[in-house]
């Protein structure tokens, strides 16, 4: 018996972003490709409807091995996190489609919106369908989970405004949130000696607070208690 093909770099990638996607989304059919060719490789992913492409790039973003830099006409490249288990793509593109079932709702909405119809040959066509969609059909199923809030009640936490995002863990697809600071912090270890009090610990991959329970209602609690 013959030994199991290797999957290639960008295979691996692609069926570790497909898992990830599934585990995120497990309503949304996610097709995700891999390709090689004489200047690296690349990984496609492909879905109808469902979350916008502005998401999916945010969760995909770090599983590519750097940009373009068009400045410079050269690719710079970056290491990728030992934590993704794969070793990245040198491209990581994504596509949704939006399906006639859809874009039928869009034009009915978009003409009692707008009060005309949306001809498609307009070049703000597709911007102004998609602003229609984000505000009459927005997407909520399994959507990363954002509330922000300022966080009062500690010399370390005080005026810090927050994001609390629903996210999966990439080692075992368990549910994780991650808290992320917007706002500039002028003591980071007395914070973060907070955070580890609530049950929280720094993640640089995910450049936030790494919790297994939802720190909502903690953070927004009295933090001197803690």
């Amino acid at each position: 018996m013959g030994s199991k093909r290797q999957l290639t770099g960008a295979a691996l990638t692609a069926k570790v972003i497909k898992k990830r996607l599934k585990a995120l989304y497990p309503s949304v059919k996610f097709s995700v490709t891999s390709d090689v060719f004489s200047m690296g490789d690349s990984v496609d992913i492909r879905w109808t409807d469902g979350p916008f492409r502005e998401t999916i790039e945010v969760i995909t973003k770090p599983y590519q091995n750097g940009e373009f830099n068009s400045m410079e006409d050269m690719y710079e490249y970056k290491s990728i996190d030992p934590a993704l288990g794969c070793e990245g793509a040198k491209y990581v593109m994504c596509h949704r489609k939006t399906s006639s079932e859809l874009l039928a709702k869009l034009a009915v909405k978009a003409r009692e919106h707008f009060g005309t119809e949306l001809d498609p040959k307009d070049y703000d066509y597709h911007r102004r369908l998609t602003d229609i969609e984000k505000l009459f059909f927005p997407y909520t199923e399994a959507e990363p989970k954002w509330g922000g809030a300022v966080i009062e009640g500690s010399a370390a936490m005080s005026g810090l405004e927050y994001t609390v995002i629903n996210d999966v863990d990439t080692r075992d697809n368990s549910e994780i949130f991650v808290v992320k600071i917007i706002t500039k912090v002028d003591d980071f270890k007395a914070m973060r000696q907070v955070m580890d009090s609530f049950g929280g610990y720094y993640s640089r991959f995910k450049k936030g607070f790494i919790f297994k329970d939802d720190p909502t209602e903690k953070l927004r609690g009295d933090l001197e208690a803690a």
